[in-house]
C-alpha cells in the first residue's frame, strides 16, 4: 500500500473559488425593496447642491472674493455663509499676494457661522 505524504488541496480550492464567484454574482443582483412604493425624486438643481457639499471660496490679489467662481461682495458672502449647512466642506483658495486681513476676516466669519470644516488649498513647490 502506498503512503500519502500530503493532502491535495487544489480541487478543494477550485470548488471554494467557484462558490465565491456564485455568491458575489448573486449578491450584486439583489433587489433593493420588494415593497410597492415609489421613491420621491429630487430636481437636478437640488441634487447638485446635495451632492456637492463643498464650497470654494477664492481670494485674489486685488481683494476680490469669489464663491464657486462667482464674484461676491463681503455682505453677500456673509449672507451666503449664514445659510450654509455646518457639515459642508469649505475650501479657501487665496492668492499668495492676497491681503491677509481679508483672509482672516473670511476665517472669522466661518468660525462665527459654525462652519468648522474649512481647508486652505496650497501648492507644493
Amino acid at each position: 500500500m502506498k503512503k500519502i505524504d500530503s493532502l491535495n488541496l487544489v480541487p478543494f480550492i477550485d470548488i471554494m473559488l467557484v462558490l465565491l464567484v456564485i455568491v458575489l454574482v448573486s449578491a450584486s443582483f439583489s433587489v433593493s425593496s420588494q415593497l410597492p412604493i415609489q421613491i420621491p425624486q429630487v430636481d437636478e438643481e437640488m441634487q447638485t447642491i446635495i451632492d456637492s457639499k463643498q464650497i470654494n471660496i477664492a481670494l485674489d490679489k486685488d481683494g476680490k472674493v469669489y464663491v464657486d467662481s462667482r464674484p461676491v461682495e463681503k455682505a453677500e458672502l456673509y449672507g451666503y455663509l449664514r445659510s450654509v449647512d455646518s457639515d459642508t466642506n469649505i475650501i479657501i483658495k487665496a492668492d499668495k499676494d492676497a491681503n491677509v486681513q481679508q483672509f482672516v476676516d473670511i476665517m472669522a466669519a466661518l468660525q462665527y457661522f459654525g462652519l468648522t470644516k474649512a481647508f486652505t488649498e496650497v501648492e507644493q513647490d
